[in-house]
């Protein structure tokens, strides 16, 4: 049923190969084009309801997070992120609370981090708008990209497959692609505390939880983000926005 969409498999041959989909067909990783990698674990913190998102924060530097999150400096030192980063602002998101069975946390449905280009006040086509980018050279040797994790098994799923937001109607202006599933084969379910890297054209979504109770989501953005969106983000009094990040005060998903 999928091959009669025949205008997104005429546009498979510009999107980005992951290792599973090697151009030689060998099935070796090619540097900069792995979606995701396990990056070991996490030992959460005891939950108490906390809720930041996109908070921004100095790499190495404890004291610039607020008292209520440095007890997850630990996991941000778990990241095997670039050591020049120490000193630059990344981007702390952590989400604890009581989810019921059926329901999900986080967001649903298949999207990437980065937007397609759009016409607004935020976004206008032809100009590259990141969210963490991300580029994979070797076991816990990456530039940019995400690390997320979650204290609940099957309640995350990723994707081995990059897709290319630039090929105009593949991905929406707030990351959808639900269109793709059908090209993309079955996705990965991480497993409890489980840490991983990706990067912001990655595909992922939050999965409805089997059984009702408590889920601690963590995510740390690397510091190539073009946007800041202040009506769904934490400022941090201690670390002001680098000056090349824009701050959108509209709605992201009006």
């Amino acid at each position: 049923r999928g091959r009669e969409n025949t205008r997104y498999y005429d546009i498979l041959g510009h999107l980005p190969r992951t290792s599973r989909f090697g151009p030689s067909g060998d099935g070796l990783p090619r540097q900069g084009f792995v979606a995701f990698a396990t990056c070991g674990s996490i030992v959460f913190p005891k939950p108490s309801d906390r809720n930041v998102n996109m908070l921004p924060f100095i790499f190495g530097d404890k004291s610039s997070l607020p008292s209520s999150v440095q007890c997850y400096y630990d996991c941000i030192e778990k990241c095997p992120y670039p050591k020049d980063y120490i000193g630059k602002v990344g981007y702390l998101t952590v989400h604890e609370s009581y989810v019921e069975a059926g329901a999900s946390q986080r967001r649903e449905g298949l999207h990437v981090e980065a937007p397609g280009s759009f016409p607004g006040a935020a976004f206008t086509p032809g100009i590259e708008h990141s969210w963490g980018m991300g580029l994979f050279f070797g076991p816990d040797t990456y530039e940019g990209g995400i690390y997320m994790a979650s204290s609940r098994k099957n309640t995350s799923e990723v994707w081995d497959a990059l897709v290319q937001k630039d090929v105009p109607g593949i991905v929406d202006k707030h990351g959808g692609c639900e269109n793709l599933r059908f090209l993309i084969g079955p996705g990965t379910k991480l497993k409890s505390n489980q840490l991983i890297w990706m990067t912001d054209c990655t595909p992922h979504q939050a999965i409805p939880q089997e059984k009702s109770g408590i889920r601690q989501f963590f995510r740390v953005v690397t510091p190539n983000i073009s946007h800041w969106f202040a009506a769904h983000s934490t400022p941090n009094p201690l670390v002001p926005l680098p000056e090349n990040v824009i701050l959108v005060e509209s709605n992201k998903f009006s």
